[in-house]
């Protein structure tokens, strides 16, 4: 099968792919390559299938379907509606495919029960108040994004619900006023959680002074993103959230993760540095 793939959906480019992406795929350079979409030239490929995103490529999509080319529009930002994509997608690609979606599906399924079961006891005090930063400790994710649904999944509260479009620019006042017990750090971006602990305006902040700062990990893909591996920085979100309440071998879930999903045996050093153990 051809298929066109048009970014938001894809790799942003070849010399941005994740090592381990290259592991799963060796031949990764020869399967994709990276550019702004372009009518003809993705006509000229004669694809089966164009796979987009109807914020950014919506028109493009719609003289595609005119011309007689399938394509699917994604809206995946939040973690059920990616679900859905996934099961879109393993039907639009044929039985096979289809059976391996409907197992991820499943599986989804099972685990969003699992911790919603075993936070339900929570009261609201007891949820934790989250703080999702990006690339900087002042760059927070809104109340629309991917990030703040996962906390609210993982049974936590998100203290930037109330914000709104992408990523906001904050002030240290606001944080403050916010006063998170937990911080989380995405995986992409320079910042570290050192440089939050040791920064000397956080350090009357709850998740500073309890050393509740964590950098979300990455492997084929960033956990924070609209990706099916962000069924696991769920579960790693909400183990460090509730490492009492969770009943989660993250080491485990991980290597089932891609050994089924991606046909990937994680190496130990990749375990650990998912897992932090």
């Amino acid at each position: 099968d051809r298929i066109v793939d048009a970014w938001y959906v894809q790799i942003k480019g070849l010399s941005k792919a994740p090592a381990a992406l290259w592991k799963m795929e060796p031949n990764l350079d020869k399967k994709l390559s990276a550019g702004k979409p372009n009518l003809e030239d993705i006509v000229s490929r004669h694809p089966d299938l164009v796979l987009t995103n109807p914020t950014k490529h919506g028109d493009l999509a719609d003289r595609l379907i005119s011309l007689g080319i399938p394509a699917i529009q994604y809206v995946a930002e939040s973690p059920e509606a990616t679900k859905e994509a996934m099961l879109l997608t393993g039907e639009a690609l044929g039985p096979e495919t289809a059976k391996r979606a409907q197992e991820f599906a499943a599986y989804y399924d099972r685990t969003m029960a699992k911790i919603a079961d075993a936070t339900k006891a929570l009261t609201g005090t007891e949820r934790l108040r989250v703080y999702f930063c990006g690339s900087s400790p002042l760059r927070a994710a809104s109340g629309d994004m991917y990030q703040s649904l996962m906390v609210d999944a993982a049974g936590g509260v998100s203290v930037t619900a109330g914000l709104h479009g992408y990523w906001n620019d904050v002030n240290i006042e606001q944080i403050l006023i916010w006063n998170p017990d937990v911080i989380i750090i995405t995986s992409y971006g320079g910042l570290t959680a050192q440089q939050i602990l040791n920064d000397p305006d956080w350090q009357s902040i709850p998740a500073v002074k309890n050393g509740r700062v964590y950098k979300m990990p990455a492997l084929a893909a960033a956990w924070d993103t609209p990706v099916p591996d962000s069924l696991l920085g769920i579960m790693w979100l909400a183990d460090k959230l509730y490492p009492s309440e969770i009943n989660i071998d993250l080491a485990s879930e991980c290597r089932t993760f891609y050994r089924d999903f991606y046909g990937y045996t994680l190496s130990d050093e990749e375990g650990a540095r998912l897992t932090g153990k």
